[in-house]
């Protein structure tokens, strides 16, 4: 073999090293990259997501209750008279947003009590309160008098928590927004 023919194959087998290395170089930056871009796009909420968020933050939450009965035919309508014991009575809602309420009772002259402790509510109007896919209801006893009716609400149910351990140590509901509340 001559000079030549050893040069070269020292140069090709130096191209191939070359080649090998840049190679791998290549297909680690690649792995990078997509790995990079899965990881903002699981990451990143999506623009629905970032419409909501938008949306209410700059919204305050209004929510507001009534009490209803069914009537003869079926029909939900306003409670209009103050009801007898043994009647029930339903809770009707209207909120902007999706939100987490605890529903609280009030009797006269009793401390407040929780009917439920945490539900969400979707937002929307006129919607009947719904507990364990079941309409609730409250059935009046002979001892309610006047009671009054509650909805502690918040954006989260880690909030909702800190509210309602915060008015367990009060006497009356009188924290509570009046929209929240119903009462006869």
């Amino acid at each position: 073999m001559t000079d030549n023919n050893i040069d070269r194959e020292a140069t090709r087998r130096q191209n191939r090293k070359i080649i090998r290395s840049s190679t791998w170089v290549s297909l680690a930056g690649v792995a990078l990259f997509l790995i990079s871009g899965v990881l903002i796009y699981k990451l990143m909420p999506s623009p629905f997501e970032q419409q909501l968020a938008a949306i209410s933050s700059h919204t305050e939450a209004n929510l507001s209750m009534t009490m209803v009965q069914r009537d003869a035919s079926g029909e939900w309508k306003p409670l209009d008279h103050i009801p007898d014991s043994g009647e029930q009575i339903n809770f009707r809602v209207t909120t902007n947003q999706p939100l987490h309420v605890s529903l609280l009772n009030k009797p006269s002259h009793s401390h407040p009590r929780t009917l439920f402790d945490h539900i969400r509510i979707p937002p929307g109007e006129n919607k009947i309160i719904n507990f364990n896919n079941a309409d609730y209801h409250y059935t009046v006893k002979a001892h309610d008098k006047h009671v009054l009716f509650c909805l502690v609400a918040a954006a989260d149910s880690a909030t909702l928590t800190t509210k309602l351990v915060a008015l367990q140590k009060e006497k009356h509901l009188d924290g509570i927004p009046d929209e929240h509340c119903v009462n006869w």
